[in-house]
């Protein structure tokens, strides 16, 4: 028994660690199709009341425990008792105006459907817009730098149209989460006249919370749009390429044979790809496991801190893709503040706290307390990790502004881990023609700008097999 448990009145010391629960949990979900459940009896072990043996413990389904979701069949039934049913009427109350439904579940699977569904709508919606959102930076880009910087930067144009898109979608979903969740009882502060609970609120009733129809699609969108941002960093950061499988042969050897699919680093990939994989599989895992387990509450309010720091993220993104040095600081001074109220003070001080030292009320009302030993660790572990990276990128953001003191100059190094090639421009610094001189102070090298730019056009990507080592932009 842990001291935050003693601290906490608990005893549970007679239980088994989470991770024997864990593989125990595991070989009972497998062994049940396999109809070889009495696997227990097999090693002698006969009843749960069998303390003397960690294996003896059975941890029970959540489908079992917790109460159940209303589905649409079970709610036009209900409806057909009293009156007659306009399907499409009823789909519409169910999914908008009925609490409780199956889709305040992301594994079940009416909300699964959904989940797709919106999947495909965002990256329809996205890959229509980006391109407009990337030929308006390709514009911006050329008044403000000249025909050259445009014929380097195609890979800057590119991921502007993405950030783009994402600095829209953080808006608006936190001016909604804003809207919605500001009569929240649990983002008010706990009163000592009992008025306000604050963060009990989040484990005090579980788990009969009601799963209000705002709160199931804000958790919808929120899944589709996370599920989205891992499939779009993939993309961004590898390409993949059909190849003979038979490949050249060198001087006097036989031909060598080789996979049939070629996978490389794109010239797009992230300077922080493993950090920010890692936090979208984590993300994505928490998204999931919060809705299974009811705990939407604490879910909603690890969402919103991180939408609100995502904003000033985007923007600062923006501006550096531009090469506006001085808007890029604004925007970047302003990501710090925000990031460290958020995600370095609300999230660990607030939220994270309130996991570790108040989860414990959601026993109240009879919630088998083996459940809370095997799942409480879990999200323990996720949601750490997660202000584990936090902290990682905020030394990456000291980095970046040491960088800024030392020799005025803008580099992303979540982008770039070793830095930016320097254009030496500014939004002051406009052109005033669009003729390429060959002494221009924004090339790259001495060489002629009229040179230069046909190297750049004509130059082919070489190959890039997954073998190499990782490039850093």
């Amino acid at each position: 028994m842990s001291a935050m448990d003693l601290a906490n009145g608990l005893d549970l010391s007679g239980y088994p660690p989470p991770p024997v629960l864990w593989v125990t949990a595991m070989i009972d979900t497998v062994c049940y199709p396999l109809q070889c459940a009495q696997w227990r009896q097999t090693l002698g072990i006969h009843d749960d009341d069998d303390n003397s043996s960690w294996l003896a413990y059975k941890v029970p389904s959540l489908m079992d425990t917790l109460p159940s979701f209303t589905s649409f069949q079970d709610f036009v039934q209900q409806q057909e008792t009293t009156e007659k049913v306009d399907v499409w009427q009823s789909l519409f109350t169910y999914a908008f105006k009925t609490p409780s439904t199956a889709l305040g579940d992301l594994t079940t699977p009416s909300a699964a459907v959904v989940l797709v569904c919106l999947v495909l709508l965002l990256r329809s919606i996205k890959s229509t817009l980006q391109p407009f959102f990337s030929n308006l930076g390709r514009s911006i880009g050329r008044r403000t730098h000249g025909l050259e910087w445009e014929a380097a930067n195609e890979e800057r144009i590119a991921k502007f149209g993405e950030y783009v898109f994402r600095l829209i979608y953080h808006s608006s979903i936190s001016i909604y989460g804003v809207y919605y969740f500001w009569d929240k009882e649990w983002w008010a502060a706990s009163s000592k006249d009992g008025r306000s609970s604050g963060t009990m609120s989040l484990y005090q009733g579980f788990p009969y919370h009601p799963v209000e129809p705002g709160m199931a699609w804000y958790y919808l969108l929120q899944a589709a749009y996370n599920l989205d941002a891992m499939l779009s960093l993939l993309e961004l950061s590898f390409t993949v390429r059909l190849q003979s499988p038979v490949g050249k042969a060198l001087s006097g050897c036989k031909s060598r044979w080789r996979s049939p699919i070629s996978i490389g680093w794109s010239e797009t990939v992230r300077g922080d790809f493993q950090e920010m994989m890692i936090h979208h599989v984590v993300t994505n895992l928490l998204v999931i496991g919060s809705s299974l387990c009811r705990l939407t509450r604490i879910g909603s309010m690890v969402f919103m801190v991180h939408d609100l720091s995502d904003i000033p993220v985007d923007l600062s993104k923006l501006a550096n893709f531009l090469k506006w040095k001085w808007t890029t600081l604004s925007c970047f001074l302003s990501m710090v503040l925000v990031w460290m109220v958020t995600r370095l003070y609300i999230l660990p001080f607030t939220i994270y706290r309130s996991i570790l030292t108040q989860s414990h009320y959601v026993l109240q009302e009879g919630l088998p307390v083996i459940l809370y030993v095997n799942y409480r660790h879990i999200f323990y572990v996720l949601v750490g990790l997660l202000i584990l990276l936090h902290v990682a990128w905020f030394v990456m953001f000291l980095q970046m502004f040491a960088t800024f003191v030392k020799k005025s100059e803008c580099h992303d190094l979540s982008e770039h881990k070793k830095g930016e090639v320097q254009e030496g421009s500014s939004e002051e610094q406009r052109p005033t023609s669009t003729k390429l001189h060959p002494q221009s102070p924004k090339s790259h090298h001495p060489s002629q700008a009229s040179a230069e730019i046909s190297v750049v056009i004509t130059k082919r990507i070489p190959e890039n097999n997954f073998s190499e080592e990782k490039k850093d932009n």
